[in-house]
């Protein structure tokens, strides 16, 4: 089930996130800033999907009058391949439609594998920025 998240999620959401991206922030060398988190937590609208009474995935969004921007999609190691980065992403779309925006667009390291997982659900390469990868998606 994907529900708001509120400030009582945040420790989940910054354990998700540190782990899942520590390997590439090592391979970027960028050092996590517990400070540049917590704000950016405080700029987005945060989702949460629960399994049972279990956390197991954060979406981060924010907006313009254009666009939806994804800031972050995590999902615990052990319940990934299952469909929720897919529920999450299509829960994004809505929001957009909804908006009646042009596009989504999100970032993805260079050399993460996440980035075929955004490719089969329609998005597209549209720019480079030293190890960032800038995708989009339709609306």
């Amino acid at each position: 089930m994907i529900s708001e998240a509120s400030s009582l999620d945040y420790p989940f959401i910054e354990k998700v996130t540190r782990q899942n991206m520590a390997h590439h922030y090592a391979q970027h060398r960028i050092e996590w800033n517990d400070e540049a988190h917590a704000s950016g937590l405080a700029a987005t609208d945060n989702y949460i999907v629960r399994d049972d009474d279990e956390r197991v995935a954060v979406i981060r969004i924010s907006f313009n009058q254009r666009h939806l921007y994804i800031n972050d999609l995590q999902v615990i190691p052990r319940a990934q391949r299952n469909g929720i980065g897919t529920r999450l992403l299509d829960h994004a779309m809505s929001l957009a439609r909804a908006r009646e925006l042009e596009a989504v667009r999100l970032c993805v390291f260079n050399g993460n594998s996440a980035k075929k997982f955004y490719e089969k659900l329609g998005f597209e390469q549209v720019g480079e920025q030293g190890s960032v990868l800038r995708m989009e998606c339709r609306v």
